[in-house]
């Protein structure tokens, strides 16, 4: 729903370019044909052009911001942890938005009801081409609705040929379907006045178009306008319908009066092209996608929930440039299953979402790759980087039963930007391996935290880590070793042998295919109290 809300807004912003221009270049004209053509190609464009894709990458200057990847977690949110967020403008507004949506629907079904039963069953006569004359009492401005003409007793009798060919023209010409179509147009873009006046000025070219029908039949223009004046009366009942009097009445009588275009003055509408172009280019600008991220997220999560991290497990951390080509030059991950043995099982609080289940869904070629993923994909915000923005993002998302990434939210913010950046490479995600519970593919959430940080010198990191003060573990892009740093804690492990800190410092970062970093109780009931600060257990292939 968040995605079509911010369709709905670029809609917005397109049908008010393309009205300005109409109105501005093209709505004096005398060529009533072409400039239906046009409004309606304009609406057709506007709904078009926020699906054309066009990739603007802002010029990334290598610095020295540094994002860290961290351990994947298995969520842990408990009752107690889930607080109701205050509502943002941008969800009050999505909120104020499908009200009137909703109130749009009502309004458009109440006036078909109402016309359905005018037109049904009654009395009519039926003329040339099937349409049907249905003579109502009462002083009714005539209109019609498709292949229908409703025309009051005193206005047929009187036999005012005028009135019936001008309402014939509306038929033959299928007015009706312009205005359903665009009334349709409005229940979405209520809000935006210029889906009212671009209605507005299609009916008034459906007038145009009548009303030149009438003159060309050899009715006398002065009389004719005289009874248009007279028959300025009367209850308009129903907004789809192509009332005979409104008022426009005045530009009616100006346009009959008006000297023929230049057949030239045809050629603006070329310059729609320019204005299309601007529109799609706006579009696609980074700040703009931000943006479009940004409200789409809201729109998607009304209220918003706060994780707290269950693992105080140390972190991987992948180091790169922000040239938008970060890379991992060591294959690290954790005991992915260790860790949700640390887990308390928890019940589910969505029938369909479960927390912990039997098989855990793994993204194709472990930890590593997810790692490598978002090493490689995540760029740091060019903004946020200027800003000097730093911090630690959490995001939340489902892996459902297929195996897709869905309802990546933001429980823990930093930055808009940094925030948009997190969602968006995390959103697009590959499909995962899906998680099982009692033998059946079952959708599971998951946190993954982010550390985006900005370092002293390029290619260094001046502090990494799960954002706790014990553990340190850093694969450097450099010299392509491995960097580890351990405070308070002398105990390292390589392939089942315990190891000296200098022995770590020499293995290629290529070789390595996983880390684990165990603390407290776990690190002494495995190696014994010489570990009691810890230990580091490096694995190579």
């Amino acid at each position: 729903m968040g995605m079509f809300f911010i369709y709905s807004i670029k809609v917005a912003i397109c049908l008010v370019a393309f009205y300005l221009f109409y109105k501005l270049l093209l709505s004096r004209d005398t060529f009533h044909a072409f400039n239906r053509a046009t409004l309606l190609l304009l609406m057709l464009l506007s709904l078009v052009l926020p699906f054309v894709s066009l990739s603007i990458d802002e010029p990334t200057v290598v610095n020295n911001g540094m994002v860290q990847v961290e351990q994947l977690l298995v969520a842990g949110v408990t009752g107690e942890d889930i607080q109701p967020a205050s509502l943002t403008l941008v969800q009050v507004l999505f909120m104020v938005y499908m009200v009137g949506v909703v109130v749009s629907v009502g309004h458009e079904i109440v006036s078909l009801a109402g016309l359905y039963k005018l037109i049904s069953g009654r009395d009519h006569v039926t003329i040339d081409n099937g349409i049907r004359i249905i003579v109502i009492d009462g002083d009714m401005a005539p209109f019609s609705w498709f292949n229908n003409i409703v025309i009051s007793r005193s206005d047929y009798e009187s036999g005012r040929r005028e009135i019936l060919i001008h309402e014939m023209a509306h038929i033959s010409h299928h007015h009706s379907l312009d205005i359903l179509l665009c009334n349709v147009l409005l229940i979405f873009q209520w809000f935006n006045p210029a889906v009212w006046l671009l209605r507005r000025e299609l009916r008034n070219i459906h007038e145009y178009e009548a009303d030149e029908a009438v003159l060309a039949s050899g009715a006398n223009a002065a009389e004719y306008q005289l009874l248009l004046i007279r028959k300025a009366v009367g209850e308009r009942l129903f907004s789809m319908a192509n009332n005979l009097n409104h008022n426009s009445l005045k530009k009616r009588i100006t346009m009959m009066l008006t000297k023929r275009s230049n057949p030239w003055n045809r050629v603006k509408v070329l310059l729609t092209v320019p204005v299309a172009a601007v529109a799609v280019v706006a579009f696609a600008t980074p700040k703009a996608e931000s943006l479009s991220r940004e409200i789409e997220h809201e729109s998607d999560a009304i209220v918003s929930s706060v994780v707290k991290s269950t693992s105080d497990k140390a972190a991987l951390v992948a180091q790169g440039k922000t040239s938008g080509e970060e890379t991992v030059n060591a294959k690290g991950r954790a005991d992915d299953t260790f860790i949700a043995n640390e887990i308390q099982r928890m019940t589910s609080t969505d029938d369909d979402v479960y927390e912990v289940v039997e098989k855990m869904p793994a993204f194709p070629g472990g930890i590593a790759e997810l790692m490598k993923y978002l090493s490689s994909n995540i760029k740091y915000p060019v903004e946020a980087h200027k800003a000097g923005i730093q911090g630690r993002v959490v995001v939340s998302f489902v892996v459902n039963k297929d195996g897709t990434v869905k309802d990546a939210k933001i429980v823990r913010s930093v930055d808009k930007s940094i925030d948009a950046e997190a969602l968006r490479v995390i959103s697009a995600m590959p499909k995962w391996q899906p998680g099982y519970q009692d033998g059946k593919a079952v959708s599971v959430r998951y946190t993954l935290p982010v550390t985006f940080r900005l370092t002293g010198e390029s290619g260094k990191v001046q502090s990494t880590g799960a954002g706790n003060d014990n553990t340190n573990v850093k694969i450097s892009s450099g010299n392509n070793n491995v960097n580890i740093s351990f405070k308070d804690t002398r105990y390292y492990v390589i392939n089942g042998v315990h190891v000296d800190a200098a022995e770590v410092k020499k293995i290629s970062a290529d070789k390595i295919k996983e880390i684990v970093v165990l603390k407290g109780e776990k690190a002494i009931e495995k190696f014994g109290e010489q570990a009691r600060d810890g230990a580091i257990v490096v694995t190579t292939e």
